[in-house]
């Protein structure tokens, strides 16, 4: 996946341009569980899963053939029947992406839990940006989702087309009405996550990610110093943010739901020790694992 670093500007051009639904293709493990659903439901489910994996993983996102597929996780826990071959489910949304020189990086950790959809079972699930889903469009928004994060983290705001295909799915859905698709008052919200991962007031955010992850987690191996330097430089850019932002923000949350164990590890080699307490500032959800490793430091 690294040779992503190495993109011509005519293929960056290609990616931030093209018309068609531009996307990296994904590995994706996908795991169902339907426990809690009457036994009917069951067997009205039980090509749900390969539906899905296939849908997710048997198609071409976008133009670029690469040498590593970006790895995610999709974990639906099928919770209740709402109606005739309509469910309420809760969704575990993850992804990683490669470090230069080995190891994994998480890049999402997304909990979703406002999800209603329709399967009917033998019937086929197509791509269609244009119609509104509420199964396939929550696939492919989130998908979308996945591939912008892996891209920003190569080359700086190269995800933006992915968001924007995002977005304009979420615009479509939200025009039906559909469960989890309106503005939240609190907790999470898709709407609100892509909203500001396009909102310019986050736009440093995005490019701290980038030098979090090109300038530091690839250079580890090269001069760790000069990476940790770079990778307490883009969290303090994110924490300058945090401090005009609304508390409530996703986009700032999502990036320390996946980094925070990653961050606490990483900076316990850092030469400046108050960087734990900006982190506890900025990160308050974490505060206690910042405090064991700034403790891990005395």
């Amino acid at each position: 996946m690294h040779a992503r670093i190495l993109l011509s500007s005519f293929s960056l051009l290609v990616i931030l341009f093209v018309q068609p639904l531009a996307a990296q293709e994904v590995n994706c493990v996908v795991r169902v569980n339907y426990e809690s659903v009457p036994a009917a439901s069951k067997d009205l489910l039980a090509t749900f899963e390969s539906d899905v994996r296939e849908y997710v993983n048997n198609y071409k996102w976008g133009p670029e053939v690469l040498d590593e597929k970006i790895e995610c996780t999709l974990e639906i826990n099928v919770q209740s029947v709402v109606g005739d071959n309509r469910y309420s489910a809760q969704a575990f949304i993850g992804s990683s992406r490669t470090v230069f020189n080995g190891g994994k990086s998480a890049m999402l950790r997304l909990v979703d839990d406002a999800w209603d959809f329709m399967y009917v079972k033998g019937r086929p699930l197509n791509h269609n940006l244009y119609s509104f889903s509420d199964l396939t469009s929550f696939l492919d928004f989130y998908m979308l989702l996945v591939i912008g994060y892996d891209y920003d983290s190569y080359i700086e705001m190269s995800g933006t087309t992915f968001f924007q295909k995002a977005a304009d799915i979420a615009s479509l859905a939200r025009t039906s009405g559909a469960k989890g698709w309106q503005p939240a008052k609190s907790g999470y919200s898709r709407l609100q996550l892509i909203e500001e991962v396009l909102n310019a007031k986050f736009a440093p955010v995005r490019s701290a990610s980038y030098k979090y992850h090109f300038a530091g987690l690839d250079s580890l191996t090269d001069s760790k110093e000069q990476a940790l330097d770079h990778i307490a430089s883009a969290i303090r850019a994110i924490g300058e943010v945090r401090k005009a932002a609304d508390p409530r923000n996703q986009v700032i949350r999502v990036f320390f739901g996946a980094k925070y164990q990653e961050v606490a590890e990483l900076l316990i080699g850092y030469s400046d020790p108050r960087i734990f307490l900006e982190l506890a500032t900025m990160d308050p959800e974490h505060q206690s694992t910042y405090e064991e490793y700034r403790k891990k430091r005395l």
